[in-house]
């Protein structure tokens, strides 16, 4: 339902209106008389439709281009790109018409920034890193990112229109996705409103506390930092340097994180705020303007070297440059002042649209440069800074798709995965099942190549079935990885239909089913392993009249020399020599493969060198091969073990096991808990179980089982464990106790 605009809407429309001819006073008649059609197209295509907040759409939009023109400086392609970013252009008549308008330059942008708003937020609200590569994937122009950004601060400066749980969730996604995203561009003037304006709404009780706080003792402050900075100011102004100090009070949000960080009260914070001392200097006098006001500062007051940071000599990546110095000041407080000059100031407050200002050449081919290392600079783990993003698009090559589920979730896969790699991807379950997908709601088979951004609904059937030929139709590491187990865990359920077949017509002939029998059979049927053999009785290669004849005919056996005893390494590689064609198993801790269990008696872990033996009624089990029970296993019944190996984790992947720990010490107080907080805590380990039991002699014993990563890491837990004061023993439980 369609409203009238209201005449304080129609003021705000102009408002912004006048505001961007204002910043465009300068440029050529064509981009004012751009903006103006713009206005116009978009007035007439948006009508009196309102966004969640109530807010009339083109307010909205003119709010945002307000935001992209003046406090992030970007010129009149992103500027109208942003009043249009809410026409849908899924309808290709209305990008068409776009383009024809406003040039390809825009009619991209919006097509990009439609994109980006299909994507469901709310399911990566903790994974900012996949957020930002995904935007990078979707955006082949840097500007689509920054509009987006400029997108949200606009939302959140109006958040309280909307319902509280609405508040809180946007509020999330913004201190957790947008906020680092302002950070690494180095628009830190907008990152710290996105956090304060995130805990405002996300965690207002903390917040309202806080800034009571801040404002009862303004007063306070303010007549401290008049003391602080007395000598400094009549040292600078002797010298005749040309200066500005400024204060501010730190942000509530970085208050609230110190105020965790250091489990401590907010009377307790001692850097509250921070001095600022601004210089202009020629840029050939920068560093050493800096140096000389930095030495005045700790003439006066004694510095903490440990916190003195030099971002002038060597600038972070990102370009920020400043020198950070914290003081002990009156009262024997610590202090923390910048020094800064103004052309540094205004590219920390404003990002790299500041810094690029100063460029003396704005020719196209630099800008072109300047676009991609910020590219670059967000690809990376450390935080970056925003250069002047006007100018052509940037080349995007990256070996990673991001593709959605139907609700929303983001799965990152490698370039030319199928939708067969998207199956496995989603669940080891599904992959196995998948007959083909809608992509874009349309069907496609198992083999379709996928594409940035496509939206994948896998389809499912119960009698579907990997085959061979599902390894040339997968291209990533990890799905040949499950489709080689999937195959594998088939040939396992064969088997063990294989075998209740042969038990049910051994019961049939009256005759006892043991391990004689079974091996009497393979040796009939000229077969290599007992597997080979349940398989051959599933596939009907063996049928049952074959069976019945091999039993009751009476066959000449030959008189075998008694087994010697054989190490169990040198074991495992004969009764391997012997397993033919038959593949290795590949083990890890995929709960959808139910083949397999890893044995009690010696419980292996992740780096184990380890086999496979088949026992009568429960399937495969997993052995160390220094397992207590590997000889006598190995030596009798060769013709039933399995070579096997552990499944290698993926870059990025973490494959864990579990390990049981047997505990002894004296038995002090507070020693259960710091045996946990040393694994939970310092080690990071998960604890599935903890028992303690105190003895009569003053000691204690406990089993802890954890869930570790591999022999290494356990190693180190045990060492550790064994470091601690009042732990006497800490040894891997390899038996079952």
């Amino acid at each position: 339902m369609r409203t009238t605009i209201t005449a304080d809407e129609r003021d705000l429309i102009v408002y912004h209106y006048k505001r961007l001819l204002t910043a465009f006073r300068d440029a050529p008649q064509e981009e004012r008389a751009a903006l103006r059609k713009a206005y116009d197209y978009a007035l007439a295509k948006y009508s009196d439709s309102k966004i969640e907040t109530g807010e009339f759409y083109l307010a909205h939009t003119s709010s945002i281009a307000s935001i992209v023109a003046l406090e992030m400086e970007l010129k009149i392609q992103s500027v109208i790109a942003a009043l249009l970013q809410d026409i849908q252009t899924g309808n290709n008549n209305d990008l068409a018409e776009i383009k024809e308008i406003f040039g390809e330059d825009v009619a991209l942008i919006v097509e990009s920034l439609n994109k980006i708003s299909a994507l469901q937020t709310e399911k990566i609200a903790n994974q900012s890193d996949h957020f930002i590569k995904y935007l990078l994937s979707i955006a082949d122009d840097i500007r689509v990112i920054l509009i987006r950004l400029a997108d949200r601060l606009h939302y959140m400066r109006v958040l309280n229109a909307l319902p509280e749980p609405f508040r809180i969730k946007i509020s999330s996604e913004t201190k957790n996705l947008y906020a680092p995203l302002a950070h690494r561009l180095g628009l830190y003037k907008i990152k710290t409103e996105l956090e304060e304006l995130s805990m405002k709404y996300g965690n207002p009780v903390a917040y309202f506390d806080i800034l009571k706080k801040l404002e009862d003792t303004k007063a306070q402050q303010e007549k401290y930092i008049q003391e602080f900075i007395i000598p400094i100011k009549e040292e600078l102004d002797i010298l005749q340097f040309d200066y500005e100090i400024k204060w501010r009070t730190k942000a509530i949000s970085s208050i609230f994180q110190k105020m965790k960080k250091q489990n401590v009260p907010f009377e307790e914070v001692f850097d509250l705020f921070a001095i600022r001392i601004i210089l202009n200097s020629k840029n050939e006098d920068e560093k050493i303007d800096c140096w000389h006001v930095y030495s005045i500062v700790t003439n006066h007051y004694l510095p903490s070297l440990e916190r003195m940071r030099d971002w002038i000599t060597n600038p972070r990546e990102n370009g920020y440059e400043s020198l950070h110095a914290t003081v002990l000041g009156p009262q024997k407080k610590w202090v923390e002042v910048q020094i800064r000059t103004k052309r540094m100031d205004d590219n920390a407050e404003k990002g790299m649209a500041a810094h690029w200002r100063y460029k003396e050449s704005k020719k196209n081919k630099e800008s072109d440069a300047w676009m991609q290392n910020i590219r670059e600079m967000l690809e990376k783990e450390s935080l970056g800074e925003l250069g002047d993003a006007e100018g052509s698009k940037i080349d995007v090559k990256s070996d990673r798709i991001y593709v959605f589920t139907p609700q929303g979730d983001l799965i990152r896969l490698s370039v030319n995965a199928t939708v067969l790699d998207f199956a496995f991807a989603v669940h080891s379950n599904i992959g196995s099942h998948c007959t083909g997908a809608k992509v874009n709601n349309q069907i496609v088979p198992l083999k379709h190549i996928l594409k940035n951004g496509d939206q994948v609904a896998v389809l499912t059937s119960k009698i579907q079935k990997p085959n061979m030929d599902w390894l040339n139709w997968v291209n990533t590491t990890r799905a040949k990885a499950k489709v080689k187990r999937a195959l594998k865990e088939l040939e396992y359920k064969e088997a063990e239909e294989g075998r209740e077949l042969l038990k049910r017509k051994v019961s049939q002939l009256k005759m006892v089913y043991s391990d004689e029998l079974i091996q009497k059979l393979v040796s009939t049927f000229k077969l290599n392993t007992t597997l080979d053999l349940f398989q051959a009785i599933a596939k009907e290669k063996v049928t049952a009249i074959q069976i019945k004849d091999a039993l009751i005919t009476p066959q000449k056996t030959e008189s075998k020399p008694p087994v010697k005893p054989v190490p169990p390494m040198k074991a495992l590689a004969t009764a391997s020599s012997h397993l033919g064609k038959q593949k290795i198993l590949i083990i890890n801790d995929d709960p959808g493969i139910d083949h397999y269990k890893l044995a009690s008696c010696c419980n292996p872990v992740f780096g184990d060198a380890i086999f496979g033996f088949v026992t009568i009624s429960e399937g495969i089990k997993i052995h160390r091969t220094e397992c207590p029970n590997a000889r006598q296993l190995i030596s009798r019944y060769g013709y039933r073990v399995v070579e096997a190996r552990w499944l290698e984790a993926e870059a990025g992947q973490i494959t864990v096991f579990t390990a049981d720990i047997l505990i002894q010490g004296i038995d002090q107080l507070g020693i259960v808990n710091q045996i946990s907080q040393l694994i939970s805590n310092e080690m990071q380990i998960n604890i599935r179980s903890i028992s303690m039991e105190s003895k009569q002699n003053g000691r204690f014993e406990g089993k802890v089982k954890v869930t570790v990563q591999n022999t290494k890491h356990l190693d180190l837990l045990l060492t550790k464990l064994r470091n601690m004061d009042g732990v006497l023993k800490a040894n891997w439980m390899h038996s079952s106790l």
